[in-house]
């Protein structure tokens, strides 16, 4: 399990990058975007195995930028469809098969402040990680700093 979260994190990663460079080709962001793999290769360079090891702040100084957006995305099955078919069968109502939680920040570098924060649950899973970023990031850009939504 923890084999997998290395690469499914990258994924995720690469998917809200990839979600805010074509607002930003779009004109709707109004700020830049560092590169994934630059922003992976810094923080590589650094030799830190953990990053949650080190504060917002100290990210945006050793990827030498002015903010950091951070997430972490909780995926969870708590019961297999199966399990939520044979429970609908016998009680008549059945349990979420998958539920995620994102929890997304943004801190800016020059007040050492977070300027942004949202925390949404989903009930569903979704068919890939780039249809989960996208629907969380369509509802969490309405109120995302440097997003312009109209």
């Amino acid at each position: 399990m923890i084999e997998q979260q290395k690469p499914e994190s990258i994924n995720f990663q690469r998917e809200m990058y990839s979600w805010l460079l074509k607002r930003k080709m779009q004109g709707k962001i109004l700020v830049e975007i560092q590169d994934v793999d630059v922003t992976n290769a810094k923080l590589s360079e650094t030799g830190l195995t953990n990053i949650q090891a080190i504060t917002p702040v100290e990210m945006c100084k050793i990827l030498g930028v002015d903010g950091v957006m951070t997430s972490n995305y909780a995926l969870s099955k708590p019961m297999s469809q199966g399990a939520a078919v044979a429970m609908y069968l016998f009680v008549g109502f059945a349990g979420a098969t998958a539920s995620t939680t994102v929890y997304l920040s943004v801190h800016d570098l020059k007040t050492n402040k977070m300027i942004f924060n949202f925390n949404h649950k989903v009930g569903s899973t979704f068919g890939s990680a780039a249809s989960l970023v996208d629907e969380l990031m369509r509802q969490a850009s309405k109120k995302l700093p440097y997003v312009i939504t109209q």
